[in-house]
């Protein structure tokens, strides 16, 4: 006989339908789905522009349009009024949130680029892809200790870490690829780990000139952070990338491979985020970042993206910019990248180069502003040998110095924030003003300094342009 005891400590005899009512409600409770919420969010990212050169045509431009451009893409210079592509990201976002504490994140990111002025363009011009597809996993409740909060991951995606230097357009640091990983291990209010691992091909997009594409860069990261502080080491394998000696260049480009490309590489870097102090300063934001490279290693932008790299090869590159509000009207984003390397795609080659971008922003009303845009551009390159396809024909790059400079006068509406410099949607007016040394012309004859109508002596590009992201 089952007893219930009431409150006052009497017991009353529980009826057959009181057991099984309770019996059923028990069993009811454990078999109920746990509640779970969905949502979804988009979003996106997208320029888009026309720019007109003094000749009445369709100008040359871009900020990585130097000859230091073809090692790497690092080199690159202001991008205000330099641009004349299309580009969109779209990116597409659904989370779930669980009765016991977990969450779910399923990511996709569709991206597409093109630099015909036509409304519509069907030719190898367009580059849809599949940018990022992966699914993540945080607050399991199976986690404790310095895991109680990580987030697991695995799919194609970019590196939470990742950072750039949004004035000319250049990452600083660009991990990704397809693989797994584990983040936010916290040991400490001030201390917290990332590891991954990704493999991926190299080049950008990957390279219809890539005759190999079961060669793969296995890349294992660690990324520790303390307070603003960043410290990360990659260990990078290729295995088979030093037997497609000779063969065209893997990013893409027209360079042939040496006898002595790498297999393995090492990467690391300091890296500080201020988000609230303009190099103590003044309240602003600054970030800087000391990188080193070996092997494949020795591409320290987009990391492990080089195949073309010799096991010697070995970089080192400086970066520094950040943005301050001087006053209600007026805002300054400075900053300064550099980089050397040597024995990078040849025995005893070196490439020097540095570039500093000034842009500052002049509130006149809520919505508009005026934007002034400075580059300026130094490369010492000394290819020693490497050499490219010219048509038919094999042809040596040229060793040269010299430098760039730009300037741009933007006339730029806004919707609101119209002192913050990183607030779109912008729609701008530009005129852009661009000149370079005469050496620099020389560097190679499928380079675009030199090439027709657009060799040193000065280039104006006049032009709108879009910009939006969220």
């Amino acid at each position: 006989m089952t007893y219930l005891f009431s409150a006052s400590g009497t017991a009353a005899e529980l009826t057959l339908e009181q057991r099984l009512t309770q019996l059923e409600a028990k069993i009811a409770q454990q078999q109920a789905p746990s509640e779970t919420t969905h949502s979804f969010a988009f979003s996106g990212y997208a320029r888009s522009g026309l720019l007109v050169n003094d000749k009445g045509r369709g100008g040359h431009a871009g900020p990585g349009i130097s000859p230091a451009s073809s090692i790497g893409g690092d080199a690159h210079i202001g991008r205000l009024g330099n641009e004349k592509d299309h580009y969109v990201e779209l990116g597409f976002h659904h989370q779930s949130r669980f009765s016991n504490g977990a969450w779910a994140n399923f990511k996709a990111l569709l991206a597409d680029g093109s630099s015909s002025p036509d409304p519509w363009v069907q030719s190898s011009d367009n580059n849809l892809n599949l940018r990022q597809v992966y699914v993540e996993i945080g607050d399991l409740p199976d986690f404790s200790g310095a895991a109680k909060h990580a987030t697991l991951w695995a799919g194609k995606r970019f590196d939470g870490r990742n950072f750039d230097l949004h004035f000319t357009d250049t990452d600083i640091v660009f991990l990704g690829g397809t693989g797994g990983g584990i983040s936010n291990l916290t040991w400490s209010d001030r201390g917290r780990s990332d590891f991954s691992l990704y493999g991926r091909s190299f080049g950008d997009l990957g390279s219809s000139r890539y005759s190999d594409d079961n060669v793969q860069n296995l890349l294992l990261t660690s990324n520790q952070f303390y307070d603003n502080a960043q410290w990360m080491l990659t260990g990078m394998s290729a295995s088979g990338n030093d037997d497609l000696k000779g063969r065209n260049a893997t990013t893409g480009g027209y360079a042939l491979r040496s006898d002595d490309t790498a297999k393995h590489g090492v990467f690391t870097m300091l890296a500080w985020h201020d988000t609230s102090s303009f190099y103590g300063l003044a309240p602003g934001s600054s970030t800087h970042a000391l990188q080193w490279g070996r092997g494949l290693g020795a591409e320290l932008r987009q990391i492990g993206g080089d195949g073309d790299l010799t096991r010697s090869a070995s970089a080192v590159r400086l970066a520094t910019f950040g943005v301050v509000p001087l006053s209600e009207r007026w805002s300054l984003a400075p900053a300064l990248l550099a980089q050397h390397s040597e024995d990078r795609y040849r025995s005893g080659d070196r490439y020097d180069w540095a570039t500093v971008n000034l842009r500052v922003a002049q509130s006149i009303t809520q919505n508009f502003a005026l934007q002034y845009e400075a580059s300026w551009l130094y490369m010492d390159l000394k290819p020693n040998g490497r050499t490219y396809r010219d048509g038919n024909t094999i042809a040596s790059y040229n060793a040269v110095k010299g430098d760039v400079y730009k300037l741009t006068f933007a006339p730029t509406f806004k919707v609101a924030d119209i002192n913050n410099m990183l607030v779109r949607p912008e729609i701008r007016l530009f005129a852009t003003y661009m000149n370079w040394s005469k050496a620099l012309d020389k560097y190679a004859l499928n380079d675009d300094f030199g090439s027709a109508g657009f060799s040193a002596g000065g280039s104006w590009n006049v032009g709108v342009q879009a910009e939006v992201w969220f």
